[in-house]
């Protein structure tokens, strides 16, 4: 009909000229914006997956310190021995978190080597968070000479690169001391023979090694790693 307004030209044509989706071009050019993107945007992701984790070994060794202190409180202000292992089958899971806690009830249990305490390091699957204090040690479950513990003679601060071996509760300046190997278990930081007193073994920042540990002092003053 004369007049009439029409939309569209002829028959099946689109309004953009027939052209649909996109070029082989534009998609390898989209494709390399997302690549570049997410380079950018995967190691801040990394890193505060890392920080998350942190906090939890806080949070968890602070509910852990509570725990040493309620088992203290109900020995008569003793504290559980100090095991350390030379077999092979055990050896890595020296400082192992102590086994009466959990068969006293004060942490839950595990039935795996190593861990009958189930606190688990989440920055070292399969083992426990490690614990030491001066004083009573066994030695595979046999009792032993007392445990020397290292501390810097400006405990807390860990400054200092002087120091001395305590294996007395009486006279150490540190009544116990647990850690986390940190994000890198492996790492010089973690594995120092200072570790886990001298702050230059402590974890700092997101892609570092070190330890991250909570202390107390003898008068019962708990101290935490950055």
């Amino acid at each position: 009909m004369r007049g009439q307004f029409s939309i569209g030209g002829s028959r099946g044509r689109q309004p953009w000229g027939g052209r649909c989706g996109f070029t082989l071009v534009e998609l390898l050019v989209v494709i390399a914006i997302v690549a570049v993107l997410a380079s950018l945007l995967l190691p801040s992701l990394s890193r505060a997956k890392e920080k998350a984790r942190v906090t939890r070994v806080h949070g968890e060794l602070y509910g852990v310190g509570l725990a040493l202190e309620m088992y203290s409180q109900d020995h008569e202000g003793r504290l559980p021995p100090v095991r350390v292992n030379c077999n092979s089958d055990l050896a890595m899971h020296y400082c192992q978190f102590p086994v009466e806690l959990a068969e006293q009830g004060y942490l839950p249990r595990g039935n795996q080597p190593g861990m009958a305490a189930y606190m688990e390091d989440p920055f070292n699957p399969g083992h426990t968070y490690k614990y030491a204090a001066p004083g009573p040690s066994l030695m595979n479950d046999t009792p032993d000479v007392d445990y020397r513990l290292w501390a810097p003679d400006d405990f807390p601060h860990g400054l200092s690169a002087t120091g001395r071996y305590y294996s007395s509760p009486a006279n150490s300046p540190v009544r116990w001391v647990i850690w986390s190997l940190g994000p890198r278990p492996d790492s010089p930081k973690s594995r120092d023979s200072r570790a886990p007193m001298a702050a230059r073994t402590w974890y700092r920042k997101p892609g570092d090694g070190g330890v991250i540990a909570r202390m107390a002092a003898r008068d019962g003053t708990q101290y935490k790693t950055p």
